[in-house]
């Protein structure tokens, strides 16, 4: 399957994700921080319950059933696709690290 990687425009950051986050309830989700170092550290956190941006605290936040996973003042967001299909979304921070949530199943971009 063809893969495509796209930037998603800030502006459109609590939209696109509003818009696809009621499609990735109970999905499985990994995600890994790469810092400027080169070390990774990885969590698998299950049952999501979604993803969105919250422009009044510059946030971006990934909802588990048992946690929460917020990732401050994001720089920019890229999304990995697999044909019609979310494979993974990939956060840059100002300091360097880049956190990437990488979806066990990918998930669909639209309803269908």
């Amino acid at each position: 399957m063809l893969h495509h990687t796209r930037d998603i425009e800030k502006a459109s950051w609590r939209p696109f994700f509003d818009s696809i986050s009621s499609r990735i309830q109970g999905e499985g989700v990994d995600i890994s921080l790469s810092s400027v170092e080169g070390t990774v550290r990885q969590s698998r956190l299950w049952q999501l319950h979604g993803v969105s941006y919250d422009p009044h605290d510059d946030a971006f936040i990934v909802s588990c059933r048992q946690q929460e996973h917020v990732i401050s003042a994001p720089q920019s967001i890229r999304v990995e696709e697999e044909g019609p299909r979310i494979a993974s979304i990939e956060v840059s921070k100002r300091d360097g690290e880049r956190e990437i949530i990488r979806f066990i199943s990918p998930v669909p971009l639209s309803a269908s």
